[in-house]
């Protein structure tokens, strides 16, 4: 809960960040920071190899080995080594992004890997909770130095400032809870790292793939003013996601240190039916949501946005897909089998690039947005099958029903409120919230296992009608 609630108030705060960018610098150079953004991201993966999500599984597990200090010495070498061919591919980076913006580049990686690593560090001591403080503290910094920025005329060069600003922020705050053995690093823990990363560096890869593989391709095709609207859909679309995110960031060190300890699979079974149960809980509702009011709130970011209505459909049902799949790929990590996700993640990247280049070549950014759904549904059905090939797996059919049914009657006091009021933002917020109200009311008299856990986590008693 306290992630989910940290990475809601993080995603409001991008949130506005976010349309006052888009009104300010307008769609081009907002275009032209996402783009940079992008390649950031694909040149983090280069500095980390799967280091992070080796260093969260070891840290996590019950070992005597200083694996905070190994892997802070490796990290640094991955970025030295990095940092000086981004110096030396500076003329056809710059030319690709538009932008004189290496220097700026390799000192933003600097930032992103340090957060990071002490991101990873912190969950695998089983500090979820402190971690997820970070990110609404790093976003609300970054969001506030943005702003004011921006408008003291320093345009798009203060949002990159903004950006390494509340990374460092994060970094230091972060750093606070990090406990570091009182033992020197030996050459085993750099193996056991090693023999960790050289599977899981691609589940970097494939993240990275879904999350941005799109806009780098729109980035060939489209104009920067088209993708500042591909960009706000994505948005949009993941924040709906936050809450499965949350569950699986927070059950894989149980998961781990389970499997470490020699527990049952049985636990862990339990567990995925959790994080299945409620993975779509706020994006099924979500998606039905941005079908019958999507094309207003896109307006939110700018007269010209609701251009992404149909986009943002697209996307929004990737997420869901890739929520299911993260969950499964999560429960294979931990059960400590990075081999298996190391095929999928193989078979995702490759057929994620070959539809994004293909279907974008032919249909625009709709072929990018279509891209990414059919490899995120590819991805869940690998996810499941190799899922079960280690552990029983239950898909809990009623309580995802129970969801669905939720949103339906959800959809129709919406859409009988939208057919008797004026098309305006300040509508559509009393919408959302009737909507959002009417959701979980239905939901908590559908199930009685959502009941349950409500009960179990409010400081105070519910009403017998609903806590029975």
């Amino acid at each position: 809960m306290v992630n989910f609630l940290s990475n809601l108030v993080m995603s409001f705060s991008g949130f506005v960040a976010t349309i006052f960018l888009t009104r300010t610098l307008g769609q081009e150079q907002y275009g032209a920071y996402v783009v940079v953004l992008s390649v950031l991201s694909w040149v983090a993966i280069a500095g980390t190899l799967g280091l992070p999500q080796a260093v969260r599984k070891r840290v996590s597990e019950s070992d005597d080995g200083n694996y905070v200090v190994s892997g802070a010495l490796a990290q640094l070498g991955l970025y030295a080594v990095v940092a000086v061919f981004l110096w030396i591919a500076r003329p056809y980076l710059n030319a690709f992004m538009g932008l004189d913006a290496t220097w700026i580049l390799i000192l933003m990686l600097a930032v992103r890997l340090g957060l990071g690593f002490v991101r990873n560090v912190l969950d695998g001591q089983h500090l979820v909770h402190v971690t997820s403080v970070l990110s609404p503290i790093e976003w609300t910094s970054r969001s506030i130095v943005q702003v004011a920025l921006v408008l003291s005329g320093f345009g798009i060069a203060g949002a990159f400032a903004g950006y390494i600003v509340g990374a460092i922020v994060g970094s230091i705050i972060g750093m606070y809870f990090v406990s570091i053995p009182d033992r020197l690093p030996s050459r085993h823990e750099f193996y056991r790292l090693k023999s960790y990363a050289q599977f899981s560096w691609l589940s970097s890869v494939k993240g990275r793939t879904f999350l941005s593989m799109d806009t780098i391709i729109l980035a060939v095709f489209v104009s920067n003013s088209l993708i500042a609207v591909y960009e706000v859909a994505w948005n949009l679309a993941s924040l709906f996601a936050i809450f499965g995110a949350s569950i699986s960031k927070t059950l894989f060190p149980e998961m781990s240190k389970i499997s470490s300890d020699e527990g049952t699979v049985d636990e862990i079974a339990g567990l995925l039916q959790v994080s299945l149960a409620y993975s779509g809980l706020f994006i099924i509702p979500g998606l039905v949501g941005a079908a019958l009011l999507g094309d207003i709130v896109l307006t939110i970011y700018g007269p010209d946005f609701d251009v992404g209505y149909y986009i943002l459909l697209v996307l929004t049902f990737a997420r869901l897909l890739y929520g299911y799949m993260g969950q499964f790929l999560s429960t294979i990590n931990a059960l400590n089998y990075p081999d298996l996700t190391f095929y999928i993640n193989v078979i995702f990247i490759v057929v994620n690039l070959t539809l994004n280049v293909i279907l974008t070549w032919q249909f625009g950014w709709y072929g990018a947005a279509a891209a990414t759904m059919m490899s995120a549904g590819i991805g869940l059905i690998l996810g499941y099958y190799f899922a079960k090939q280690v552990i029983n797996v239950s898909i809990p059919f009623s309580e995802v029903g129970k969801q669905c049914l939720s949103a339906g009657i959800m959809a129709t006091v919406v859409i009988i409120g939208r057919f008797n009021t004026a098309d305006s933002l300040p509508v559509v917020v009393v919408l959302v919230g009737i909507g959002a109200a009417v959701y979980f009311a239905s939901l908590l008299v559908l199930s009685e296992e959502f009941r349950t856990t409500v009960a179990d986590n409010l400081p105070f008693q519910l009403p017998s009608i609903v806590s029975k």
